[in-house]
């Protein structure tokens, strides 16, 4: 569902959204890694011009996936939200987020997530948003819960670090990990939003409380 227009598509508290292009991933490259080994898989792994070049244009030309820019009011990249599986009704699609770390804990990530519904579901006119999330990460779960999200299922998935079961960082949510043959699995829940939700608490005014 290729998109070239850099234009602002939706504007928040804190955050501003924009299609994402060809320079943001350069962008996004200079981003510091996540101190966090919990979260630093999410972050872009290194590549060079060509490897970012197919990266970019791959996603651009895909019917089933879309990028969006998240900025502050600076200019700064802080931010990307993607679309995936992208139903060709346009019943739903699966919401992708990830924060640049200094972002973290200032309310960044609900304003843009909040801002980013009001596009999708005004404009994309799309009937439901679903999403996983891991199972110990209790703060993006809040997030998505100051949204609407409300929890359907669960599931597991793979997860990359190999210690968790030796190392102490991971003792106090241990539980949220097994092993799988020769994998580690780690267990997300399962979240939706669905438009007729979302208008009603919009029109109630139970929108996120944006921190300052």
């Amino acid at each position: 569902m290729a998109m070239t227009d850099n234009k602002v598509l939706a504007r928040g508290q804190k955050t501003q959204i924009r299609q994402f292009n060809r320079d943001d991933v350069d962008r996004w490259m200079e981003w510091p890694m996540h101190s966090d080994p919990l979260y630093s898989s999410s972050y872009p792994r290194q590549m060079n011009r060509a490897e970012r070049d197919a990266w970019f244009y791959e996603r651009l030309n895909r019917n089933d996936y879309m990028m969006f820019a998240v900025d502050d009011f600076e200019g700064r990249l802080v931010g990307l939200l993607t679309l995936r599986n992208i139903d060709r009704q346009k019943t739903h699609a699966v919401l992708g987020i990830t924060l640049r770390p200094e972002a973290l804990d200032y309310g960044m990530g609900t304003d843009c997530l909040w801002t980013f519904l009001g596009y999708y579901f005004d404009f994309l006119h799309f009937d439901a948003m679903i999403l996983d999330v891991a199972a110990y990460n209790r703060r993006a779960q809040r997030v998505y819960e100051k949204c609407g999200f409300v929890y359907t299922g669960e599931h597991w998935g793979h997860f990359d670090d190999y210690s968790v079961f030796t190392n102490d960082y991971y003792k106090n949510i241990r539980q949220f990990f097994r092993r799988h043959g020769a994998w580690v699995e780690t267990l997300f829940y399962d979240m939706i939003l669905r438009r007729a939700d979302y208008y009603k608490r919009r029109q109630l005014g139970m929108g996120p409380i944006i921190k300052k």
